[in-house]
Parts: structure tokens; sequence; C-alpha cells
């Protein structure tokens, strides 16, 4: 009984672990643009929508050939700010 005990909470300690170091790359596209770029990619100043990398992929956007996002870079996947919504001209 103490064994099991024993491994269940190996278990469930390795994926905890595993579930903080895994996280889900955002990068950004627009409404017209083909490809998704990093966040401060110079290309893409305004109008830009955050999604995941995976996301991004299944929508059929490409890796920016400036900025070169990619799969090796993880960054924590958030819902979209304020800075991150297009700005808005006034008069």
């Amino acid at each position: 009984m103490k064994k099991n005990n024993i491994i269940t909470f190996a278990f469930l300690l390795l994926f905890g672990l595993m579930s903080h170091f895994v996280s889900a790359q955002t990068v950004y596209v627009t409404e017209k643009g083909k490809n998704y770029h990093k966040k401060n990619c110079s290309i893409v100043n305004e109008g830009k929508k955050g999604m995941e990398l995976a996301e991004a992929k299944k929508a059929g956007y490409s890796a920016c050939a400036n900025c070169k996002p990619n799969d090796k870079e993880t960054t924590p996947a958030k819902k979209a700010d304020a800075a991150d919504k297009p700005k808005v001209k006034t008069k």
C-alpha cells in the first residue's frame, strides 16, 4: 500500500513539473496577413491578434521571415490585452 502511494505521489509530482515547463507559444496574426509573428516584430505594429502557434499553423499561417518565430521558443499563452488590440486614431 505504501509503495502505491509513493508511486502515485511521484507521478503527480512529475506531471505537475512537466505542466509548469510546457507552455504554448503565443504568436500574432493580422486579419489580412498570411504569416504569424513574434509580439515585437517590426512588420506588424497594429491590428494584431494573439493566438497559440499550433492554432496559427492549423489556420494556414506561415512563419514570418523577418522575426522567425518557431516551436523552440515558448512563451506563456495569454489572452489578448489592451496592447494587442488595434489602436483607433482620434482627430
